[in-house]
């Protein structure tokens, strides 16, 4: 979730970006051209030349470096807003002349005219190019994270923030924003004094105070908004950890407490949020209801001490557009603000990082083979270090994200490919199981995991392979053939060994190990398919349609009414009260000072009574509109993680944080003030109607015939962006899920082929998830120049007929006709534009919702019905412990699932060798030694449960040695028999069978 700022496209990007041309021809880019996204930029250059930026700049000016990579789009923006400028300055000294010279004047009409059309064409350019320049700046930040992650020792800090940062730093691309507001506020500033003397005066300094409060403002937003941040990230990556431990994890005792630490960090956010409604509503009246209020206010005042100055909408209007300028740099200062803690840490982040030497303790062996024991300091060293060049490493219950190997199978040679099948097929893995690892990864049980990890970085060919407790999740058989193949194609060999029972003997022999039988000799007959089972599968995974996602929201569903319904229920009838007193204030101030153009009693009163409107009005519309989503989003929020397990799993971990994450932050900080925006420019326009018609008659021709071309350009625009929309969140889901592949690089197994296709499947994703923002920042653009379109042709209209008619048949001044025009067209302008993110935010609503509905049916595995009878038969006596056991890949993992499933909820416990959801920061060591992420330690929280009555232990036991595995068996069957329950353990070890009550092998 991000702190936005001013108007912008909906989900954000970033490989390849739409990159303006230069300015001249930014001017005559056509519809076309936008339409298509083309003028696009490596953004592998564009970080390339941030880099060569920040080796020069100094370091306290390094964040100026993300705006000077993209320099030709940071000029085009900053040209497009000092035109924007130039257009706002003609039109404020036009209306000027029209109520000082007349109606008649034609220097007063060009310069309106020539005001409205350099007004949009620097509208459609600068916020196209700056929404890019946005995207730009976000990717360079997410670059600035792969480099620590590819450096071979990031931190848990770097893994925590890369979800959050990014989104909040790319809000610096508004520095050049800030530059042209800026300049805004200074040439207006003069305006109002150069042609409204003492009321523009009066004005200024009115503007300069509510500044200097929403200065004061934003520093206690701040302090809440980064803690926010924080918790925001924390209930990001809970989610992402439960998502990719499914689907076991709801079967693990631990499943609850991960639900609830979700819960809670939701919790810790909702009393934030309440404690922001308050300052929010400040806010909010400081936005839209405070110069109302107080230019009414200084109406009477003038109007009791001065009676007869002059006081008209032309003074308005100026101070309208320097208040805009003012607001504008004070929002862009609040989002920058927020970001520079995050650069600094990130710089902090880099600069602690540092690749790891050989010295470090990661020295290349001076042995052939080399066994060390998983807890020394040598082990460390050689997790951290991840490896040597021309070296690989497998990690203890290595992660094979589906992403990499979709781009590993993609990208290989043949030669490796043939390499990868030749391995894969000695080591036992037959062409279902090939199969079943390039289709859907986490079907694999442990065993094949860890031969599979171990096949794709003996394809590299490397010199060097560290094995980090490999063979604990192999039965003796398999480990001797897996042992064997490794030390026969790899000189140099480390095992890292939590038991001296799971040491082959090929890693105790020295260089005299030989090759040893092979798989098939060992009655492996599988491996006899394995051959080709690569090539079937590359022929077969480009269609993809096997890969189960999310689903989409149908557009016909993302209605309006079930926003509203979901964020505000009944609260929604007084936030429209409020919206009406608010804009009515403005409305009827704006049309009381267009009948007169000097101060008396009777503007005096009615602006009072416009003063009292705009402050009840803003009180209550704001306060409703931000308290009311914070209790019915909790609720929601709470339902779907209570749900998780049901449409949630490793292949959507992407997409449920995206949609649980990104977008249900927006449904909470961004969608209420968009349904507010709707409400309040809406009645605001219909109000302005009102008032121009009624001022002047004439003007409903105008009128009749902009609001069917409204409506047009309405749906025209909704036929580009809700498309656009709804493929850039699905492209997000799967970048966020190749962000997260990078970061957690050292739970997946590394090898030069693996890191190429790592490197390959962000690239992919991310070029992708551009792709996919340009076509909806283009097709913003084009219903942007549609709009302007439309604006520039109801404001020279209205201009032409107070040249016409001369005012002659208007109740108001022929300035006051102008300024109904130009604030009407602004009016219906943002109302299109807001309508039209009302569908956006729709879809976004939608899509959340669509979680509360969907429900992902599992594929589970056949079992044998003679295997499950055997083992229900074992565990018939009551106190019975039964020891499950069977070659790798066998189905024992699958027959515990089988098993849990048959039995009455909350009465059966099922637990891992690890435990997924224990503290992230615990060591490896610590599961080794019966401490931190063990699954020992879910085991006796199930035993110490008096409802479970049944604990399945999968391999829970292999980090230990068999003394310590006796002991533990042995105290559970002590607890088991006095209780009258009962357990199945799944082990390879041998060593400690007369233990049990019963055996049962799969093996027959």
């Amino acid at each position: 979730m991000v702190a936005r700022r001013g108007r912008r496209v909906p989900g954000q990007g970033a490989c390849y970006l739409s990159y303006g041309p230069r300015f001249a021809d930014a001017l005559t880019v056509g519809l076309l051209d936008m339409q298509n996204g083309r003028h696009s930029i490596d953004i592998d250059a564009l970080h390339e030349r941030y880099r060569r930026i920040v080796r020069v700049v100094p370091r306290r000016t390094r964040w100026l470096a993300l705006v000077l990579a993209p320099a030709e789009t940071s000029a085009v923006v900053l040209v497009a807003g000092l035109l924007g400028i130039a257009g706002s300055l003609l039109i404020t000294v036009g209306l000027y002349r029209v109520a000082t010279d007349g109606a008649g004047g034609t220097a007063a009409l060009r310069l309106l005219v020539t005001g409205f059309l350099a007004e949009g064409i620097a509208g459609v350019v600068k916020e196209r190019h700056e929404t890019l320049l946005v995207a730009m700046v976000r990717q360079l930040t997410y670059r600035r994270f792969r480099d620590i992650f590819r450096s071979g020792a990031s931190s848990p800090r770097a893994r925590e923030n890369v979800l959050t940062y990014p989104a909040q730093i790319s809000q610096f691309a508004y520095v050049v924003d800030s530059a042209v507001s800026l300049v805004q506020m200074v040439a207006f500033a003069f305006v109002a004094l150069r042609l409204y003397g003492a009321g523009g005066a009066a004005a200024t300094v009115i503007i300069a105070g509510m500044v200097a409060v929403s200065v004061r403002l934003i520093h206690l937003v701040g302090a809440l908004w980064e803690q926010y941040i924080g918790l925001e990230g924390d209930r990001r990556r809970w989610i992402q950890r439960v998502a990719d431990a499914l689907p076991r994890a709801s079967h693990i005792p631990s499943w609850n407490r991960a639900l609830k630490a979700i819960v809670g960090v939701r919790r810790e956010e909702e009393c934030l949020l309440r404690a922001r409604v308050r300052l929010q509503t400040l806010n909010g009246f400081l936005e839209r209801g405070a110069l109302t209020t107080t230019l009414a206010l200084l109406v009477v005042v003038g109007a009791r001490l001065w009676p007869g100055t002059a006081f008209g909408v032309g003074t308005i209007l100026a101070a309208r557009y320097l208040y805009s300028a003012a607001q504008n740099n004070t929002v862009n200062y609040r989002v920058i603000r927020l970001a520079v803690p995050m650069l600094r840490r990130l710089d902090e982040l880099e600069t602690q990082t540092q690749p790891v030497r050989a010295d470090d303790g990661a020295a290349w062996p001076t042995g052939s083979i080399e066994v060390l024991p998983a807890d020394s300091q040598r082990a460390r060293a050689l997790r951290d270090g991840a490896t040597a060049p021309g070296s690989a490493y497998v990690p203890y219950n290595p992660q094979l994200p589906q992403a990499v190997l979709s781009a590993w199978l993609a990208s290989a040679t043949p030669q490796r490919l043939e390499r990868f099948t030749e391995i894969a097929g000695a080591l036992g893995l037959g062409g279902e199981v090939v199969e079943r690892l390039w289709r859907d990864a986490e079907t694999l049980s442990a065993g094949e995991r860890h031969r599979a990890a171990v096949s794709l970085v003996l394809a590299d060919e490397p010199t060097w392979i560290i094995l980090d407790d490999t063979f604990s999740a192999l039965d003796p058989l398999t480990r001797e053939v897996v042992a064997n193949v490794v030390v026969s194609r790899v000189p140099t060999c480390t095992l890292l060994a939590g038991s001296q029972e799971y040491v082959p003997s090929a890693f105790t022999k020295g260089e005299e190990t030989a090759a040893g039988p092979s798989a098939t000799d060992s009655g492996r007959a599988e491996s006899e398919t394995a051959g080709g089972a690569a090539d079937e599968a590359a022929a077969a995974l480009p269609a993809g349609s096997e890969q189960r996602g999310l689903p989409d929201p149908r557009p016909e569903r993302a209605t309006w009414r079930r926003t509203v319904d979901l964020l505000f229920g009944p609260y929604i009838v007084l936030i429209a009260v409020g919206a009406v007193l608010l804009s009515g204030a403005d409305v009827a101030f704006a049309l009381t000072l267009a009948e007169a153009e000097t101060l008396s009693g009777r503007i005096a009163w009615v602006s009072a009574a416009c003063a009292g409107a705009a402050l009840i009005g803003s009180l209550g519309f704001y306060s409703v509109l931000y308290r009311a989503p914070i209790r019915r989003l909790g609720e929601l929020h709470d339902r779907l993680a209570y749900k998780l397990d049901r449409f949630a799993g490793p292949a959507t971990s992407g997409g449920v944080v995206a949609r649980l994450g990104e977008d249900f932050s927006d449904l909470q900080m961004s969608v209420p003030g968009a349904v507010g925006s709707v409400l309040l420019i809406t009645t605001q326009s219909v109000m302005l109607v009102g008032g121009a018609v009624a001022g002047a008659p004439t003007f409903i021709i105008v009128v009749l015939v902009a609001v069917p071309l409204a409506v047009l350009v309405m749906r025209r625009g909704s036929v580009w962006i809700l498309p656009a929309s709804t493929a850039a969140a699905n492209l997000r889901a799967a970048f966020v899920g190749a962000v997260g592949v990078q970061a957690g690089l050292h739970a997946a197994p590394v090898g030069p082929g693996l890191q190429e296709a790592g490197d390959l499947a962000y690239s992919s994703a991310e070029g992708a998830y551009v792709s996919g923002e340009v076509r909806l920042a283009n097709a913003y653009a084009l219903r942007s120049g549609l709009i302007q379109a439309l604006v520039l042709a109801l404001n020279v209209s209205a201009t032409v007929m107070v040249a016409v008619l001369g005012g002659s048949t208007s109740l108001v001044s022929a300035a006051g006709v102008i300024y109904f025009a130009v604030t009407l067209s602004s009016g219906i302008q943002s109302t299109i534009e807001t309508l039209q993110t009302t569908g956006v935010v729709s879809l976004t609503a939608e899509r959340v919702r669509l979680l509360d509905e969907h429900v992902e049916q599992p594929d589970d595995p056949p079992v044998r019905s003679a295997d499950m009878d055997r083992l229900e038969a074992a565990l018939a006596p009551a106190g019975s412990v039964v020891a499950l056991i069977g070659a790798t890949g066998a189905g024992k993992s699958v027959m515990l699932d089988a098993l849990y499933r048959r039995q009455p909820p909350g009465t059966v416990a099922l637990v891992p060798d690890t435990d997924p959801f224990a503290d992230a920061d615990a060591d490896v060591d610590s599961a080794r030694d019966g401490e931190g992420r063990s699954g020992l330690a879910l085991a006796r929280a199930a035993l110490a449960d008096e409802r479970v009555r049944l604990i399945l232990l999968d391999e829970t036991l292999k980090t230990l040695s068999p003394l310590q595995e006796r002991a533990e068996i042995l105290a559970l069957a002590r607890a088991l028999e006095a209780t009258g329950r009962r357990a199945v353990v799944v082990l390879h070890s041998r060593a400690n069978m007369d233990c049990f009550t019963g055996v049962v092998d799969l093996d027959g």
